[in-house]
């Protein structure tokens, strides 16, 4: 009777532990990674920052927050969106509305771009969210967002001029 006890237990403690584990998102299957034209760093502000519970909050881009603080050369694309393709993107989780701080534009051939930004303070509980908008600045998906923000801000130290700490 122990045993089944012990052995009842250890099946309710697997189904409880990998029934908490996020769903997660790794650009290495985005099947978009083919059709990127340019990648920047950029500076974006935003006003109306919010924490959110799903997608039906988000705003759109506004072009007048964005500053490109550099364009990264376009023979280091492919190495970059294959280590960017590496960092883990958490789904499922409260997340902000906007993107907001510094961080990379990925532009596509048809005018949509992804914006991933870094959280503006490291006090900051939210950001590091990956939000795809179409070329008129419209919301279109959100991705998830950064298991490990210091990989992405590793990234970009790696790859750009400017910095990030």
């Amino acid at each position: 009777m122990k045993k089944l006890i012990v052995i009842l237990f250890l099946i309710l403690l697997t189904v409880f532990l990998t029934s908490c584990e996020p769903n997660k998102y790794f650009f290495k299957s985005n099947v978009r990674n083919n059709e990127i034209v340019s990648i920047e760093l950029l500076s974006y502000r935003q006003d109306n920052v919010a924490v959110v519970n799903s997608t039906d909050g988000m705003l759109d881009f506004v072009f007048e927050n964005m500053e490109i603080l550099e364009i990264l050369d376009s023979i280091k694309n492919e190495n970059f969106i294959f280590e960017f393709s590496r960092i883990e993107f958490f789904q499922g989780y409260s997340h902000l509305n906007t993107p907001n701080g510094v961080g990379v534009k990925i532009n596509y051939e048809n005018g949509d771009f992804l914006i991933v930004t870094d959280r503006i303070k490291d006090e900051d509980e939210y950001g590091g969210d990956a939000i795809l908008f179409n070329s008129d600045g419209i919301f279109l998906e959100y991705f998830g967002s950064i298991s490990w923000i210091q990989t992405f801000t590793e990234l970009i130290d790696d790859f750009f001029d400017t910095q990030m700490e």
